[in-house]
Formats: C-alpha cells, sequence, structure tokens
C-alpha cells in the first residue's frame, strides 16, 4: 500500500490476498466419506509427537497433500468467487497470476518460515474456457491446462510440507490456530526480474519518554 502510493508508476498491479477465511472453508468441506477435510487432517497427523516417526510422518503427510490436490475441491460458490475477485481487480486471462503463501506461523524471531511452504503460478483463462483440454492459455508449452484454483489447492496443499509440519510439531503449535492465506500478483519469471527483494520493519519501544 505505501508502494503503490508513493510511486504507482512504479508498482506494478492488480495484487491482491485471499485472508484466511478462505482457507477455514476449504477446511470445512465434506469429503466423500462426509468427514470434513478438517476431521481427516487431524485423525492422520493428530497423534504425532516430537520426535515423531519420521517414516510414518511422512507417509501421512503426502497422504494429507494428496487430498488438498485430488479429492478436495472449492465448492462452486467459492471457485466463484475466486474467479471473479481475480477477473474484477484487473488480472487479465492470458497472463500467470502467481499464488504466494503467507501463514501467521512464519518469519517471526523465533520461528522462520523461510522455504517451508511453497508458491504456485496459474493461468485464469485455463479456468474461465469452459473446458479442461490442453495446451495452457497462458504457456502453449504446457501440454496440460494450468488453472488458477489448480494452483491455489497446491498452495494450500504446501502447509503440510514434511520440513512445514516438523517445524510446527518441533515448537509446539497448535494446528487449530493456524492457517494458510494467499498474496496473488502476476508471474515475473526470472528472464523477466529486474529485482528480487523482502522489506522488512524493525519495531522499537521505549519507556519513560
Amino acid at each position: 500500500g505505501i508502494l503503490r502510493r508513493s510511486v504507482p508508476d512504479h508498482s506494478p498491479s492488480p495484487a491482491l490476498a485471499f485472508t484466511f477465511d478462505l482457507w477455514e472453508g476449504y477446511l470445512e468441506q465434506k469429503l466423500p466419506d462426509q468427514r470434513t477435510l478438517r476431521a481427516v487432517i487431524a485423525e492422520r497427523l493428530g497423534h504425532f509427537t516430537w520426535p515423531p516417526n519420521m517414516a510414518e510422518l511422512k507417509t501421512a503427510l503426502a497422504s494429507v497433500r494428496d487430498l488438498f490436490t485430488d479429492v478436495a475441491n472449492f465448492s462452486p460458490s467459492q471457485r466463484s468467487a475466486i474467479l471473479g475477485v481475480l477477473q474484477s481487480a484487473g488480472f487479465v486471462p492470458n497472463r500467470n497470476v502467481r499464488f504466494r503463501s503467507s501463514t501467521n506461523v512464519e518469519d517471526s524471531e523465533q520461528f522462520s518460515g523461510a522455504g517451508l511452504y511453497d508458491s504456485f503460478s496459474g493461468c485464469l483463462g485455463d479456468d474461465l474456457d469452459g473446458d479442461s483440454r490442453g495446451p495452457s492459455l497462458c504457456d502453449s508449452t504446457e501440454t496440460n491446462e494450468r488453472g488458477v484454483l489448480r494452483a491455489l489447492r497446491k498452495v494450500f496443499a504446501s502447509f503440510y510440507n514434511d520440513n512445514a509440519f516438523l517445524e510446527r510439531l518441533r515448537h509446539g503449535v497448535n494446528e487449530t490456530n493456524v492457517g494458510m492465506a494467499v498474496l496473488v500478483h502476476y508471474s515475473t519469471p526470472d528472464e523477466f526480474e529486474l529485482a528480487n527483494g523482502v522489506a522488512t520493519l524493525e519495531i522499537r519501544s521505549y519507556s519513560g519518554g
């Protein structure tokens, strides 16, 4: 927001964020066995303690990620809302959009989330063209469609990457208090990106005036 107001001609748009509401709604969906996705995840992962049986944990986490990418999906109302807000924000159908993970359990003084979660790109046009046939409208070298809904599901699945879950387990984080928000902007491949960086903020508190 500061950059957009200060240097509007040099702050690319559009950009937006999907808040934790989308994550919470996704977890509450009913799977084919009529249990919620949240309940199934808790059943598969809730018994692990530190240090875990790594072989068992890796298998369990892989099965949870498969739930996100192969079984669970956005409801019709969620799909409509996601596609609608991307279009109204100005994202064009034929340019890849980047979906960046943003959890509430990373980048603190005690807990660094660098590299724990994944970001993915998706093509809005692939979700709007009314079919599931490739190639992707954003990249003709992609023989299959690579829609934005697919990218979002993959970002959500990365919440249960092996190292991400291990760090939360090691720190004793309550899984019910954490979630995944998603930042959205155009994808800028390496060959086009002029610079990349992270802005940080230091807050100092003073007492006695």
